[in-house]
């Protein structure tokens, strides 16, 4: 990585452009998609040169409304507040899934626009604000007052910065460290936490009425992001979602899976770690991923080759280690 890119990495989190050679594809948007289950999809985005929104959901119940994850941009932000004007009913709350930047910058504005609204997170945000994302921010500004940054990044790393800077307005205001079930809004869900997978602690929900589990960053397209992963963690996430009875995955970024989708995304996810942390080449570990998880390739397959090279490296050199600890 080149000169700027790590300070745009640790704030894009998960992945978001972590090699020099990547720019991902723009994921189709939908407003408000309603994919049954009075629950609704804000698609995530990541355009060329820009930093990346996740998924986010709309869920009501007979209580009100509530929001799976904010986004990153204030474009994001304006799908999510016509989303919740098109059906007409008062936030109760936000659920986030972990602390990565493009899933939570979107609280502090919905919070000020309905101040009765509650969040509901893990504890894990706490670390990453006096850790992760304050390393990442020092870095950031000494990038930006040396001129490092390129012209497109600067407004997507300085509004990085102001989000980290409003940190304490993005630490959850119910927390859930450990499973349990909840109603938000009288709708009964299962709040499941998966321990040292992508981040330190994450959060996913188990609709069990759809059948429909929504797994944050569990599963991303077109690559497993694993900037701050415990890849061992995160693979017995993935078996816990696939024995939650779940028909139904709605990822962190990409498209909504059948179960038969996410079993293929996650036996190229298994092959991959597998492979990364063998003795091969690491070329073989990209083109394995290109294989098995092909259905989601960027329309640019060396764009992805170069995610994947790049994840592959980090897996390898135990870089990841210190995200296994307890």
């Amino acid at each position: 990585m080149r000169g700027w890119l790590p300070a745009l990495v640790a704030l894009a989190l998960a992945g978001c452009a972590a090699n020099p050679a990547v720019e991902a594809v723009p994921a189709p948007r939908a407003y408000a998609h309603g994919i049954g289950g009075a629950t609704f999809l804000i698609g995530g985005s990541f355009a060329p040169g820009r930093s990346p929104d996740g998924n986010s959901l709309i869920l009501y119940g007979p209580e009100g409304a509530f929001v799976i994850d904010s986004g990153r941009h204030a474009e994001h932000l304006a799908l999510i507040k016509q989303g919740l004007s098109g059906i007409g009913m008062t936030p109760v709350a936000i659920v986030n899934t972990h602390w990565h930047l493009d899933h939570i910058s979107g609280n502090p504005a919905l919070k000020a626009a309905f101040p009765d609204i509650k969040v509901y997170g893990t504890s894990a945000i706490d670390g990453a604000l006096t850790g992760f994302l304050a390393a990442s921010a020092a870095s950031s500004r000494k990038a930006l007052a040396e001129g490092a940054v390129p012209a497109s990044a600067v407004a997507d790393v300085e509004g990085d910065l102001a989000t980290i800077a409003r940190g304490a307005e993005l630490r959850p205001d119910v927390v859930v460290d450990e499973t349990r079930d909840v109603a938000i809004a009288g709708r009964p869900l299962s709040l499941r936490v998966a321990h040292h997978a992508v981040t330190e602690r994450d959060l996913w929900i188990y609709d069990a009425a759809e059948k429909r589990a929504i797994v944050g960053d569990l599963v991303t397209v077109p690559v497993p992001f694993l900037d701050t992963a415990c890849p061992e963690g995160w693979m017995k996430a993935l078996d816990d979602v696939a024995a939650s009875g779940a028909e139904q995955i709605v990822p962190g970024h990409g498209p909504i899976m059948s179960l038969a989708d996410f079993e293929q995304w996650k036996r190229a996810f298994a092959d991959f770690i597998a492979c990364a942390k063998g003795t091969g080449a690491l070329e073989a570990c990209s083109a394995g991923w290109l294989a098995g998880a092909a259905r989601w390739a960027d329309d640019d397959r060396p764009r992805t080759k170069a995610m994947a090279d790049y994840y592959g490296e980090l897996v390898r050199s135990g870089k990841l280690d210190g995200y296994c600890k307890a």
